[in-house]
């Protein structure tokens, strides 16, 4: 950007300036939760604070994911009394990445060997691959890699391998650290979606007889007050599957832990259409 070093001020001495003289360029277009624009609309900034009239330009398009959050931020600069304008009023938008004339610039001086084109769908890395095909480069010197890819180079040499390594997401949850949740996220999932049902069955070990009624415990599925009926419905099969299972002859829990799971679970389903994470527990006392 070329413009004149006296035109920048310091954002402590912006309340000495005329309020219609002055632009701020600032992150944020995207919604990002710590950017400038957001802690600005919310009225968190130390320096910068919005005033009715105030002009806020959006210059990109919002990138997908981000409709949500980019719509909130507009909404809350509205109701600071501010104008908005984005792409889809005029053209305003400002792409953050280079086309491809920009590409072959940066090519011809920095004259590379090898070309990986990176961040992008794999049918863009393609076409930013020819940009370098076509003013000269050899195709073999050009490496379209997916994700974990190994590219391996040795005196001058390059090889793009078929060799892979793992690449998958690496989740931080509190304070672990891992990329082998699978498990986890998908109990997570269900328990989000259908929510759990825990069905506590206590049992004599010497008589093999109920000592109470089987205790049933729900979160995030249904309301157990309004319904009675199917808990105590529920409540009853339970009741019957111990039983005639004959707690005596159990070799193991697992095996009426994994009947009652799999019973449960369709009887809820044929109830409700939902599938509920079920949790079994049998205590012997």
């Amino acid at each position: 950007m070329k413009f004149n070093s006296k035109t920048i001020v310091d954002l402590k001495q912006l309340d000495n300036y005329p309020k219609n003289k002055t632009m701020i360029i600032c992150t944020g277009a995207q919604g990002e939760k710590n950017a400038a624009l957001m802690r600005i609309a919310n009225g968190e900034h130390r320096f910068i604070k919005l005033i009715p009239g105030d002009t806020i330009v959006f210059s990109s398009s919002v990138i997908p994911g981000n409709e949500r959050t980019v719509q909130r931020l507009k909404d809350t600069l509205f109701r600071r009394g501010a104008e908005v304008i984005h792409y889809q009023m005029m053209d305003v938008h400002a792409g953050g990445h280079a086309k491809a004339d920009d590409v072959k610039l940066m090519l011809r001086l920095v004259a590379p060997k090898y070309f990986v084109p990176i961040h992008g769908n794999h049918f863009l890395l393609h076409y930013n691959g020819r940009i370098a095909t076509s003013i000269g480069m050899a195709k073999e010197n050009v490496f379209i890699a997916d994700n974990g890819q190994v590219m391996e180079f040795q005196n001058g040499v390059g090889t793009l391998t078929k060799e892979k390594i793992p690449s998958d997401y690496v989740f931080v949850d509190g304070l672990g650290v891992s990329d082998e949740t699978n498990v986890v996220l998908r109990d997570r999932q269900v328990l989000a979606e259908d929510g759990m049902v825990v069905i506590i069955a206590t049992v004599d070990s010497k008589s093999g007889r109920l000592v109470q009624n089987p205790d049933i415990i729900s979160r995030g599925f249904i309301f157990l007050k309004e319904h009675k009926e199917l808990i105590e419905d529920l409540r009853h099969r339970v009741k019957k599957i111990v039983t005639e299972s004959d707690p005596l002859s159990w070799a193991d829990t697992n095996n009426i832990r994994n009947k009652i799971r799999d019973y449960v679970g369709q009887f809820l389903y044929t109830k409700t259409e939902k599938r509920p994470m079920i949790l079994p527990v049998i205590i012997e006392v």
